[in-house]
């Protein structure tokens, strides 16, 4: 038995990956300035927020600058990770017991 994928659970899964994924960036950024020994420059009550919100801008600014650090690539495969589960929940099969 196929479990049904309505339109509230797609809006809801998407919602829920976009916010997850913003976290990934923010909280990647900030371990990779306290690894460089660097003084964040926002308070996390504002930067993390921020960043959860806008990091599909920040990630398109850093790929056309050139600036392809760990940050990056944790938030790419944070992605990844995302569509392998968009995928998986429309296509397998669930049994309904």
């Amino acid at each position: 038995m196929k479990r049904k994928v309505t339109f509230g659970r797609l809006l809801l899964f998407f919602i829920k990956a976009y916010f997850l994924i913003g976290l990934v960036y923010a909280f990647s950024g900030y371990a990779k300035d306290l690894i460089a020994k660097r003084i964040p420059v926002f308070s996390p009550l504002i930067g993390i927020p921020l960043d959860t919100l806008g990091w599909p801008w920040n990630m398109r600014g850093a790929y056309l600058n050139g600036f392809l650090d760990a940050q990056f690539f944790v938030t790419l495969a944070a992605i990844l990770i995302a569509l392998i589960l968009f995928l998986r929940m429309l296509f397998i099969k669930i049994d309904g017991r």
